[in-house]
């Protein structure tokens, strides 16, 4: 069971599976699989050994921490949930999408960054038990033979968790890879597949982190006379950034001491080397009241010029500072960079174009960003706290957190005379305003005057002045610069012939074909467009089995006005109007970024960058993968690196 990866059922032919049909079926195959493995745990070992084992023996192995938070019991109570809604997904004409199952559990899974950070504890505590007492390493052999034969021993099995969480974003870029981009779940695969990996990312850095306070719990056991506010233990001062030996001079003593020094995220700290790796301490600074600053190739320290090369900490306030003395030149620039580094966490330079109050702060509760939706990863420090509106942002977001909306703000304007609002859903989609395309409110005549001016495949969504006016349309139109002219029916029609290249003729062609089909002007879906420039579509809306779906015509429905809009970027409008066949290519509304590094990239479908150089912002759709695309001298690239770009300006092309 455990080595059984995709279950071989006889009665199924594969042969008439599709390659995307194959991926869907060892995703959900596999995840029964997983299903099985987690209560044959339970089963074979779990209860049989906890006569044998210790309690607490027992939470550290199979909970994979040394208190009983995350059980293996957990894990397959979820995972028994998570595999029932992904049956549910693909099942027949069912109405969730396979991505939304992984999007709405993905929070449920980070219980395994606990799991996986001890994992190798766990695994080195049955090994000793198994060394120390051999009635346990009995039972546990029994265990392993009536579980699976012994092919796999109990410390591999704890590991299969592990490998199963770190495994779905793999299986879901494979799905990725045998999907159409104008599926109506395309997009929200990718958005899955990221969900996954930030969740991976969120595992790792637990890890990490885990280690990294075993790290700091051993350092600070090892400094005697640690001097430390009350309640306050060095993980509080952040992650060790570098730690090593320096000689220093305070400048009211002058006299040169060689120290120990471990650099935190908020102070430095001082010591003196003992015997044994230990270390007596003599002084901390707080790096929150420092600033640094570089000396060049001065030499002072005559007598031994390994130690020459200097540079500064001086305290804000002017009263103190210290010359720091490292043995080479590379040396003396890595311990700048670590302070440095420090310092800008302490005080990222970005915030000073943000007006939030941005400090580190450690999260007790699984936080994601107010910019990128993602987690803040890790369990010290993880992210920035706003202290006044109490946003929580990746440091690299800070820069794209906008203004702060402060609890003491004035407060709003008296309300206007009440009016007669519309239903809640004819209200625009406020998820709609951060998208290039769309504009808010605008008229057909001002959309036609914007949009004609420029280039074919320039197109926006707009919120009509006057509303539905009719059964299933939304208060949506989509408009779109292009020199055609079409025709939509409710049944297919033939390309135009030469004699019908105008209005006239074309609503000639019209009444002769309804007359030769036999259909009335009733059944007529659409109506001809004869308009030169723009053509306006108005986005229908259709509830199916309870979930609200959009539509320019019967032949493709989706689940939001996104996905609508995405689809009709790769495919032809056609489908819906005859003699449309455009794709959507340039959203109205764009953004004039400046590189600011070179960019030299190593896929095909990637432009190169110069510093300096302008590159207008088509789409941001790939803003949480870090890529934006874009259009640089002339040349569109489907992909640009976010962190090479400074957003300038926004321009809406009037």
């Amino acid at each position: 069971m455990l080595q059984q990866c995709v279950s071989q059922d006889s009665s199924v032919n594969n042969h008439s599976l599709e390659k995307r049909d194959y991926v869907i079926k060892e995703l959900v195959e596999t995840e029964k699989n997983y299903v099985d493995v987690l209560a044959t745990v339970q089963r074979s070992f779990m209860r049989p050994l906890s006569s044998f084992i210790r309690e607490e023996d027992m939470k550290a192995i199979f909970s994979g921490m040394k208190v009983c938070c995350v059980a293996l019991q957990e894990l397959s109570e979820i995972h028994s949930g998570f595999h029932s809604h992904l049956r549910k997904a693909v099942a027949p004409n069912s109405s969730t999408r396979l991505s939304d199952v992984f999007i709405n559990w993905r929070e449920k899974f980070l219980i395994y960054g606990e799991y996986c950070a001890h994992l190798t504890s766990a695994q080195e505590l049955i090994q000793d038990l198994c060394s120390r007492n051999e009635v346990v390493n009995q039972q546990v052999i029994k265990c392993q033979e009536e579980a699976n034969g012994g092919k796999f021993k109990l410390r591999d099995i704890l590991s299969v968790p592990m490998q199963r969480i770190l495994k779905y974003h793999l299986l879901l870029d494979k799905l990725i890879q045998e999907t159409q981009p104008n599926h109506e779940d395309y997009r929200g695969l990718e958005r899955a597949k990221e969900a996954m990996v930030d969740v991976a990312q969120y595992i790792n850095e637990v890890k990490r982190d885990t280690d990294t306070l075993a790290i700091m719990s051993s350092i600070q056991d090892s400094i005697s006379e640690l001097d430390m506010p009350e309640n306050t233990e060095l993980k509080d001062y952040g992650r060790l950034l570098k730690d090593g030996e320096l000689k220093i001079k305070a400048h009211d003593d002058q006299k040169i001491k060689t120290r120990y020094i471990f650099v935190f995220d908020q102070v430095i700290i001082m010591c003196k080397s003992l015997r044994g790796e230990t270390y007596s301490f003599r002084e901390s600074l707080r790096l929150q009241e420092y600033k640094i600053e570089d000396v060049h190739t001065r030499r002072t320290l005559r007598s031994d010029a390994r130690w020459s090369y200097q540079f500064y900490l001086v305290r804000k306030s002017e009263r103190t500072a210290y010359t720091l003395y490292a043995r080479t030149e590379d040396n003396k620039r890595k311990w700048m960079k670590a302070i440095h580094d420090a310092m800008d966490n302490l005080e990222p330079s970005v915030c000073r174009n943000t007006t939030h109050t941005f400090k580190m702060n450690t999260f007790e509760q699984a936080t994601t960003c107010h910019h990128c939706s993602k987690f803040l990863k890790g369990i010290i420090l993880q992210g920035y706290l706003c202290g006044e509106c109490s946003i929580a942002v990746h440091k690299q977001c800070i820069e794209f957190s906008g203004r702060c909306h402060r609890s003491g703000a004035p407060p709003e304007p008296p309300p206007r005379p009440p009016r007669l609002d519309p239903p809640p859903n004819l209200w625009p989609d406020p998820s709609l305003k951060d998208h290039l395309w769309f504009v808010g409110e605008m008229g057909r005549d001002r959309a036609s005057a914007l949009l004609e001016r420029h280039m074919d495949g320039t197109y926006l969504l707009r919120v009509r002045p006057q509303g539905a006016t009719h059964p299933n349309e939304t208060i949506y139109a989509l408009s779109l610069n292009k020199d055609f002219v079409y025709v939509s029916l409710c049944l297919e029609v033939t390309p135009f012939t030469p004699e019908y290249h105008n209005a006239q003729n074309i609503a000639e062609f019209f009444n002769d074909t309804i007359k030769d089909w036999g259909i009335s002007k009733s059944q007529i879906h659409s109506v001809v467009g004869t308009d030169d420039r723009v053509k306006h579509m108005k986005v229908y809306e259709r509830t199916m089995e309870g979930v609200p779906h959009y539509y320019l015509s019967e032949s493709r429905f989706f689940r939001s006005i996104t996905d609508l809009i995405g689809c009709y970027e790769h495919s032809s409008l056609g489908e819906n109007f005859v003699g449309l066949d455009v794709t959507l290519k340039w959203p109205f509304r764009r953004i004039i970024a400046i590189a600011e590094f070179d960019f030299n990239p190593s896929e095909s479908n990637q432009l190169p960058l110069r510093k300096g150089c302008q590159v207008i912002v088509l789409s941001k759709e790939g803003d949480y993968k870090g890529w934006w695309k874009g259009k640089a001298q002339d040349r569109v690239s489907p992909v640009y690196p976010l962190g090479h770009l400074a957003p300038n300006i926004s321009i809406n092309l009037e």
